[in-house]
């Protein structure tokens, strides 16, 4: 059986997800988005300002500048959940450092170090994956700059395991 590799596992839906994987791309760590949903969120029509935290974290790596021409006002940037998902999903699938896998899931999940082992399936294929580490985002809040900030949290704390060794 094949064996998928990945420095970064991520799993589960709305903008948390992408914003992981689009903040572990900046510091140039590979990531494999799996089962990606949009939220679906009562509010994720609205516009929300982005928190002082999210907009640091989107802005070192060019993140803030790919939203910047969709947002509804400029200062403090102000754009729906909806947007910023359907954004960086679009961003994602052009960016060398992360691949999206949408209809699929991870099964067997297998703690793997600091990382994970596990099955990835489409329901009719399978395929052995592994991971270096893992973020799951089922667990994320709801709200969008408390999504971003979460993400760039755990991305944070990767890094750090990783450099530790």
């Amino acid at each position: 059986m094949v064996t998928v590799w990945t420095g970064l596992l991520i799993v589960g839906g709305g903008p948390g997800a992408l914003a992981a994987a689009e903040i572990a791309s900046g510091y140039r760590l590979p990531s494999l988005v799996v089962g990606h949903e949009a939220g679906k969120g009562p509010n994720a029509e609205f516009p929300v300002a982005l928190d002082g935290g999210a907009v640091a974290a989107l802005t070192p790596h060019g993140v803030l500048d790919v939203l910047r021409p969709y947002l509804a006002v400029a200062d403090p940037p102000t754009l729906s959940p909806h947007v910023f998902e359907d954004i960086l999903k679009h961003h994602c699938v052009a960016d060398m450092n992360v691949t999206v896998y949408d209809a699929m899931e991870v099964t067997d999940r297998r703690p793997a170090g600091a990382g994970l082992r596990g099955t990835l399936t489409d329901g009719s294929a399978r395929w052995d994956v592994e991971a270096e580490a893992f973020i799951d985002t089922s667990g994320y809040p709801d709200g969008l700059s408390d999504a971003v900030n979460r993400a760039a949290s755990d991305v944070r704390a990767v890094l750090k395991r990783m450099q530790a060794g």
